[in-house]
């Protein structure tokens, strides 16, 4: 059981990364910006990376029940559903994140200017935000 539970993780993990690597080549086409294959795969994981911990923290403090050590945050939500409006609103929080991060690593790791970052940046955001786990968790899948 454990080792099938680790083989979705990691299916998830390679989904994740290859759509953040199509959405970021969409936003760049787009905008007829050309990268070197290395640089788009670094930006990748860095975004993969940060984008992973965003949502698990989004999570945890939404629906879940973060513990790190002996600190213990319950969450702000203790049953989901029973304010979807309110719930749904917090998805603003790592949009807002998202965005954020994928602008500075536009602007520093690609070396695009403020108004290129800027559109990597909003697309990014809307197409990788945590659409997913707000539809699990409000929806019940």
């Amino acid at each position: 059981m454990k080792n099938t539970v680790n083989q979705r993780y990691c299916m998830m993990l390679v989904a994740d990364y290859f759509w953040n690597y199509l959405i970021l080549s969409l936003a760049l086409r787009w905008q007829k910006i050309s990268i070197t294959r290395k640089r788009k795969l670094v930006y990748i994981a860095i975004i993969t990376a940060v984008g992973l911990l965003i949502d698990w923290l989004y999570y945890e403090l939404t629906w879940g029940f973060l513990v790190i050590g002996s600190l213990r945050v319950p969450a702000i939500f203790e049953r989901p559903g029973l304010n979807p409006g309110l719930e749904l609103s917090t998805i603003l929080i790592p949009m807002a994140l998202i965005g954020a991060v994928n602008y500075f690593a536009s602007r520093f790791h690609l070396h695009l200017d403020a108004k290129h970052a800027l559109v990597v940046g909003l697309v990014m955001t809307v197409f990788t935000a945590p659409w997913l786990i707000v539809a699990f968790v409000l929806l019940g899948w």
